[in-house]
């Protein structure tokens, strides 16, 4: 099976001031059991960015690891603080910007960004870059994260491009992964 997650924010002590209403001191440990109970060896967790703030303490690495299933990274921008060599301990493969997947006759294209970020005007460019890239590509659904949960509701503005979309961020999905089975490829 194929899951998706995106914007762990793995010790990233600010996330939980600047988001009090979802994440709670401690979140890491929700997401680790989340993980531990839903995926089994022969499945694939994609992380569409996000995945860790800092340096992580003494034993995660090996804790991560042994999370049954392959992982894969799609970076995202607090990704790109980190050299490659640094991630490659954590991830099977690792993606710069963007991974097409096609499964079941479906073109699913993995980006951390949405098509378009109704709340801030950062990242437009890369914003701009994967709409094209959705369309050049005739994919079906943009899996995407970096939107974080809010009280507006506010997911993202993907479908003023015609881009059907997921946000996949842990936030909107109770810290557990999302399966294939539930992405909506109607």
């Amino acid at each position: 099976m194929l899951y998706f997650t995106a914007d762990l924010h793995l010790f990233h002590k600010n996330i939980v001031n600047l988001n009090p209403l979802k994440r709670k001191p401690g979140f890491e440990e929700e997401i680790l059991k989340n993980l531990f109970e839903t995926l089994k060896e022969e499945d694939t967790l994609f992380v569409v960015g996000d995945f860790i703030w800092e340096e992580p303490p003494e034993g995660f690495t090996e804790r991560w690891n042994s999370i049954p299933g392959k992982k894969v990274l799609i970076k995202g921008n607090h990704d790109w603080w980190f050299e490659e060599e640094e991630l490659r301990p954590f991830f099977d493969e690792i993606y710069d910007f963007s991974h097409l997947l096609e499964v079941g006759g479906k073109r699913l294209l993995l980006c951390h960004f949405p098509s378009l970020d109704l709340r801030t005007y950062r990242y437009r460019e890369l914003q701009e870059r994967i709409t094209q890239e959705f369309k050049e590509k005739k994919a079906h659904l943009l899996i995407h994260g970096h939107v974080h949960w809010n009280p507006y509701g506010v997911y993202c503005g993907c479908h003023l491009n015609c881009v059907k979309c997921i946000n996949v961020n842990t936030e909107f999905h109770h810290f557990k992964p999302v399966s294939f089975k539930e992405l909506p490829l109607w």
